[in-house]
Order: C-alpha cells, then structure tokens, then sequence
C-alpha cells in the first residue's frame, strides 16, 4: 500500500480548505497512493468561537467531506480525514472532532468522535498503575 500524507494550514474558509483536500486526494492519486492522509480539523481551524459557528456544518452538508467523497471516487483512492470540526444537533451545541474513512467509491466507511481528554473524568478503576503492569510510555 503506497500513502500519501496531506501537510496543511487549515485555514478558517473551509471552501479554500475543501478545494485543498480534493486537489490534494487527485494528485496523490495520479502520484500512485492508494490512501490519502489529512490532518487534524481539515475543514475550518478558527479561534473564534462565533466564527466556527457561523461556518461549520454538520456532517451531512460539510463541503470538505463532500468534496472529499466525490474526489476518492473519481480517482479510486481510500482517504482518511484526520478530522474535521462538526456541529453536532447535541443540546449544548458541542462541535465534534470527526476523523472519517472514505474508501475508493467514496462511501464514508468509518467515522470517530474524538475524545478530549482534558473533559474526560476518569475513575480510579480506569487509572493505569505500575502494579497493573504499567509502564509510562506504553499503554
């Protein structure tokens, strides 16, 4: 399997974003890659809170994973997308951090929410200790 690595700027346009991940997903194509990789938040990286939320999508009308989709099954090409910012319908108006995995039709094969740590609670049973048998650096 060839891969293909997508080094970006996010900007906080997600159509000049959109258009870079599809040009992106045709010239790894045409260089010989069977996947494309994007980085984190590849639709919108933004500051402002009031500006993502005038901007951001909820996954059914994002135009990176439109283009993105429409783009790997032009050309045949599995695309994982390191994530894109979401609006999700959740009562808090919480945005999702969504990695999704397009395959070569350019039907969404996978997606994952990632979790923030920083929010999570974590109770004593789920700790790792070194008399469980954890080393720091492993997991």
């Amino acid at each position: 399997m060839r891969c293909a690595l997508l080094q970006m700027s996010s900007g906080d346009d997600p159509g000049e974003n959109a258009r870079i991940v599809r040009d992106a997903i045709h010239d790894a194509a045409a260089g010989g890659a069977d996947l494309l990789v994007t980085p984190e938040v590849s639709n919108c990286l933004s500051t402002s809170r009031s500006h993502q939320r005038s901007v951001l999508r909820l996954e059914r009308d994002d135009e990176t994973l439109a283009l993105a989709r429409e783009a790997a099954g032009e050309v045949g090409i599995h695309v994982l997308l390191g994530s894109l910012a979401l609006k999700t319908e959740d009562a808090d108006g919480r945005f999702a951090n969504r990695s999704v995995l397009i395959d070569p039709q350019g039907k969404i094969t996978a997606r994952y929410d990632k979790a923030h740590m920083f929010d999570v609670a974590v109770t004593e049973s789920e700790t790792f200790r070194e008399s469980d048998g954890y080393r720091p650096g492993t997991r």
